[in-house]
């Protein structure tokens, strides 16, 4: 996350003949002591490189990519970030288009910016003076009101202020004649800066504002700018190769402000951006693996200190050496014919590092034709002194940025880098919170002109209640959120990286319509930088709801993201080293980027004939906010909750098993882009076999389709047939896999899953039954089978659950209902009135399904017979009359909200369920979810 406390941070061919590239050699510190006998480990040249020695992200998209989903060229995600590096193989190249916003208008051209005069006027604007102190629930505001000269077209302001300290963040922004805000600036950065397009002899306002106990003196510089000449408008296809070859990345680029510079083609002087871009939709075309020089070995040994493996690798010039070892204790250099170190890294050095493999590359660096670089693996010479084990290597080549499309299709020989959807378009905003307001007020010129899905946003501050308690107030941007989803886009933003859920999570992020992510290591353990969220305001509704939403790999301290380096923005290609390195980072800000790419993923297959039609979206141009939600859900209801399967991986956060509802730390769980896929496009009708388990990444999470039922009744279960894998006999006992069903067309609030109906499987069995009235129509639903836990062995194991996912659609029983109660939101201790009406075609038992942490005050609740507690995180709330078929009956009682703090949290409620005979059926429509704050009060 931007500007805030992260720690930015194939099967081988047979009887291929070795070359000298191919020769292991190994060497001891002593001269001519041989370490290994002749016959040890195995090398040989392959047709590409297995997959296990890629990029952990690339190995897990492959989920989604054999599945025939890679990205649309001709659908782009975008980014507002410090900027795209469109030099770089993987985010480029560019199209030459850049969008721009004059006196109200949007358009696109192809000219570059000089084709405009960009002129300083003399008049300027200057206020200062002091602001605060303010409180947690009403910031301290001043106001100076200003009118701009009449030749005026731009204003660039800056606030700067002291104290210059953690405590004092001001926010700033300008409003117009009526009061409306037209730009804001809360980057925590001071000075904060604004561009702003404004009309002459207008009158406008600089608001300063601080919700901190502190005062602060400030001071406020504005200066004016008019713009000379028109631009030729470009009406062309933005997507259309232009005789360039690969086909255009970055599809269209925006910068209205100079937060990181005026630049006007894709350039990116923080690197941010760049990184972000390359994992949500990099190519990977700097890491495509030349097949014809790549050497695989299996030396399976023991190296002591002073002994090394060395492989040879020739390479051609302007292309790039790469390496991926398995092992422990191990550090792996590339060198150049010249003796150079170029690259470096370890493996399995620090006992928190969870990477099964670790990879380093470097770009070539001798001027043409062939030259021989050595790549050592050798154990570790840092504080560790030990013996390093060398497991499997793979070493080589990669191919020219101009021989290879990457990953962009599945016909090249794969890359070790790529992005999440590497064929997907880029769109490129520079600046933060500038261009999230020129997007929203520009959003469906914005689709028209790039058929934009999904906008990712690796940047915020804090918003979340009781300090985001006065709501949208804090900021703009959380509305401006809502104009962004209402033109159809998603917005995937970093949850933060404060490493506490106290006040929810940042702006964007929480804003409702947005998916918030927390950022975890490879094996699902939360970060413990990471943020999570206690709860948010809602400033269109004026109601509290619950942040974050899934977790995904953002990296840490020991476990580094990388993605595409940045380039030196004023220098040339020839000026400087080639720009097709990687980098290493790690952040909320790395696993935002990481669902924006699975959005994508996922919105393309939505939009193709492969999804029913209830759920299918519509071209970009025709999306809107009701498909965004539609989407935001597919990802949501897939996800998997973490808290058994990554138990040691937590490192300062340990979510919760919640059986489907929200976490505060982890929100619904780990993002899955092969379950949210099959969800959307898989017809899971009859019977379906398939696996999840422990492995990752080569291993699902979850098994998901959809059913399309009418007026009835639907019946799942998922039953555990075996466990397979070299460690499942290390298992001590049946896996626990949940089971849910989703009403897939119609969301639930904000974008979460809408629960039909659920089921336990504690050892490994589970089953469900949801049923419609009469008149329900036909509806598409989620059948989801999520792992929980095998115990005995956690996430890393080799260990895999198959599943048989039964489902029976049948037309003999018809059930209708509704839920009422007093609100969404409690403090403990409050009590809560719910009214549950069913309607069956049957004479039915009723019960209702509440969290265990509620409790029924039945000296008050009439209608209730019994409380049953069922052991499984829910209590059964049994009535005492039966319900009368074909005619509604309404059950009324009430429960009282827990009143531990530690028992904050949001809450899920049903589904009521019937029993007209022997088995009981839940009734859609009787779910919801409620927020418990706090002690009682």
């Amino acid at each position: 996350m931007s500007n805030d406390s992260s720690h930015h941070a194939n099967d081988h061919e047979e009887g291929t003949e070795l070359t000298r590239r191919s020769v292991l050699r190994t060497t001891a510190a002593a001269a001519g002591a041989s370490v290994l006998p002749l016959g040890v480990g195995r090398a040989s040249a392959a047709a590409g490189t297995d997959d296990a020695f890629r990029n952990w992200r690339v190995r897990e998209a492959s989920h989604a990519w054999d599945r025939g989903y890679r990205g649309r060229h001709d659908r782009a995600i975008a980014l507002t970030d410090s900027g795209i590096e469109a030099r770089h193989p993987d985010v480029g190249p560019w199209n030459g288009v850049r969008a721009v916003t004059r006196d109200g208008e949007f358009s696109l051209t192809t000219d570059a910016a000089d084709a405009v005069d960009r002129r300083e006027l003399d008049a300027g604007e200057s206020f200062s003076g002091t602001v605060g102190p303010g409180t947690f629930a009403t910031p301290a505001t001043k106001r100076h009101a200003f009118t701009t000269p009449a030749d005026a077209d731009e204003l660039e302001a800056s606030l700067a202020w002291t104290p210059a300290d953690d405590v004092q963040d001001l926010e700033f922004y300008v409003e117009d004649a009526d009061g409306d805000r037209v730009v804001t600036a809360a980057t925590a950065e001071n000075p904060e800066r604004i561009t702003v397009d404004v009309s002459g002899g207008e009158e406008y306002a600089f608001v300063v504002e601080t919700w901190a106990n502190v005062a602060a003196e400030y001071e406020i510089a504005g200066d004016y700018y008019a713009y000379r000449g028109s631009l030729s408008e470009f009406t062309g296809n933005v997507f259309a190769r232009g005789g360039s070859d690969p086909a255009p990345k970055v599809v269209g680029w925006y910068n209205e402000n100079d937060r990181y510079g005026r630049y006007d083609r894709p350039r990116d002087p923080n690197g941010h951006g760049t990184h972000v871009a390359g994992i949500m939709g990099g190519s990977g075309r700097a890491s495509a693996v030349d097949p014809d020089r790549v050497t695989e070995d299996d030396p399976r040994t023991t190296l002591a200190l002073g002994e090394s493996l060395t492989y040879e690798v020739d390479a051609r010039a302007e292309t790039g050496v790469y390496a991926s070892v398995y092992g422990e204790f191990v550090e792996v250099r590339i060198e150049a014919p010249n003796g150079e170190e170029l690259a470096a890294s370890t493996v399995g050095v620090d006992d928190t590092s969870e990477w099964d493999n670790n990879v380093v590359e470097a770009a070539t660096v001798h001027g043409e034709g062939e030259a021989t670089y050595a790549v050592h693996v050798t154990p570790y010479n840092g504080e560790i002194l030990t013996a390093a084990r060398v497991d499997r290597v793979s070493v080589g080549a990669v191919l020219a940025e101009g021989e290879t499309d990457g990953d962009r299709s599945a016909d090249g020989t794969g890359t070790i880098h790529a992005g999440i959807a590497p064929n997907a378009s880029l769109v490129g905003l520079q600046g933060l919170s500038g261009p999230t307001a020129d997007l929203a007020a520009y959003a469906d010129e914005f689709v028209d002109a790039f058929n934009l899905r999904t906008v990712n946003m690796s940047w915020g501050y804090v918003g979340g209640a009781p300090f985001g308690a006065a709501g949208g107030l804090l900021t703009s941007d959380p509305s401006l959120i809502r104009r962004i989803a209402d033109a159809g886009i998603l917005v995937a933003a970093a949850a933060g990286n404060a490493a506490t859920p106290a006040n929810g999570n940042g702006t964007p992020a929480v804003a409702d319509e947005a998916i918030s992510v927390v950022a975890t290591g490879p094996l699902d353990g939360i970060a413990a930088y990471s943020s999570g969220g206690i709860a948010a305001y809602d400033e269109d509704a004026n109601e509290v709801y619950r942040k974050p939403d899934v977790t995904a790999p953002g990296g840490t301290a020991t476990d580094l993201a990388r993605s595409a380096k940045t380039g030196d923005p004023d220098a040339s290609e020839d000026e400087q080293s080639p720009i097709r390195e990687y980098t290493g980072k790690a952040g909320t800000s790395m696993a935002s980027p990481y669902v924006a790419g699975i959005s994508g993923l996922v919105a393309d297959a939505m939009e193709s004939g492969d999804a029913p039609e209830a759920i299918r979206l519509p071209e970009p141009a025709r999306a809107d906010g009701d498909d965004v939600l539609r989407l935001k859900q597919a990802l949501l209801a897939t996800a998997t909750e973490t808290a058994l399967t990554a138990a040691p991986y937590h490192r300062a956060h340990a979510p919760t098993y919640d059986f489907g509802a929200r976490d505060p730390y982890e929100g619904f769980g780990r993002v899955n882009p092969g379950a949210a896929i099959d969800a959307v496009t898989r017809d899971l009708t009859g019977t379906t076999s398939d696996a999840v388990g422990l492995n990752l990444p080569e291993d699902e999470r979850a098994v998901a389709g959809y059913v399309a039922a009418g007026p009835g009744t639907v019946d799942v279960s998922v039953d555990v047939s075996r466990l397979s894998g070299a460690n499942a006999g290390a298992a001590k006992g049946d896996p626990h896999v949940d089971l849910f069903v989703y009403d897939a067309a119609n969301p639930g609030r904000n974008g979460d899953p809408n629960v039909l109906a659920r089921s336990q499987g504690l050892d490994g069995n589970a089953s469900a039954t949801v049923s419609f009235g009469r008149d329900a129509g036909e509806r598409v639903l989620y059948a989801v089978a999520k792992l929980v836990n095998v115990p005995g062995v956690v996430n890393g194991y080799d260990v895999q659950a198959h599943l048989d996912v039964a489902v029976d659609v049948s037309e003999g029983f018809f059930v209708d209902g509704r839920r009422e109660d007093d609100g969404s939101v409690f403090t403990g201790g409050q009590t809560d009135r719910i009214d549950v009406a069913v309607d069956p075609s049957e004479r039915s038992r009723v019960r209702d399904v509440i969290p265990a942490e509620w409790t029924v005050i039945t000296e008050y609740s009439d209608d209730v017979e019994a409380v049953e507690e069922s052991g499984e995180g829910v209590k059964y709330v049994y009535f005492a009359e039966e319900a009368t078929a074909d005619a509604e009956t309404t059950y009324t009682y009430f429960a009282e909200a827990p009143d531990d703090p530690a028992a904050s949290g949001e809450y899920v409620f049903g589904p009521a369920e019937v029993a007209p005979a022997d088995r009981w059926v839940a009734v859609g429509g009787t779910s919801d979810t409620n927020v418990v704050l706090g002690q009682e009060t």
